[in-house]
């Protein structure tokens, strides 16, 4: 009679908790994701409108890089506190979601960790966010150049070539990174809706 007592005792318990599939929702994260992406977009569409001009070279726009990148900082530190180190771990549903968003450009380790939780798929969202926004830092300093315009003319009396992000780099760049920051939002959004349940 004892154990049948421990049994439903046990039954009893069981039944009262909750399973939680995804870690609890940080609302820092989420507003840090919406403002970086309004953020970067704004930068990205003010810097292909003024390829060539003096206020669209890199060294113009160092600071606002500067900005972007401690913000993503502060968001991967963060989940990264919550992940532990454990990796990335999603529910079937919410991993089809994220690879339907990312399509080809899901991360290499993928986003199946038995040890892992939603807070390290979130954290490696955002270091791949913040590898788009090294990238997209390093074509406008190195790679695209743009005759100015409204500057000094060259020795040959020609448009000097400036650092600039032309419009066609700005809108591929943006594509990449608005689809790594939609895929941490939809893991954002889920740890929300799970704890509202």
């Amino acid at each position: 009679m004892k154990h049948l007592n421990l049994i439903l005792i046990v039954l009893l318990f069981t039944g009262c908790t909750t399973v939680q599939f995804v870690s609890p929702y940080d609302e820092v994260i989420d507003n840090g994701l919406k403002e970086y992406k309004e953020s970067i977009n704004t930068l990205a569409k003010n810097l292909a409108d003024n390829a060539g001009k003096k206020e669209g070279t890199y060294e113009e726009n160092v600071e606002k890089y500067n900005a972007l990148e401690s913000k993503i900082d502060l968001l991967i530190d963060r989940a990264s506190i919550q992940s532990a180190g454990k990796g990335c771990k999603l529910t079937v549903d919410l991993a089809a979601k994220v690879s339907k968003i990312m399509g080809d450009n899901l991360p290499p380790e993928g986003i199946k960790n038995d040890k892992g939780d939603s807070y390290g798929c979130t954290e490696r969202l955002l270091s791949m966010i913040k590898e788009q926004l090294e990238s997209l830092q390093k074509i406008h300093e190195t790679t695209d150049k743009c005759k100015s315009i409204g500057m000094p003319l060259d020795d040959q009396g020609e448009p000097k070539k400036v650092s600039c992000l032309r419009p066609a780099t700005s809108g591929t760049a943006m594509k990449i990174t608005n689809q790594s920051i939609n895929a941490a939002w939809v893991v954002e959004a889920a740890k929300k809706s799970e704890g509202e349940e």
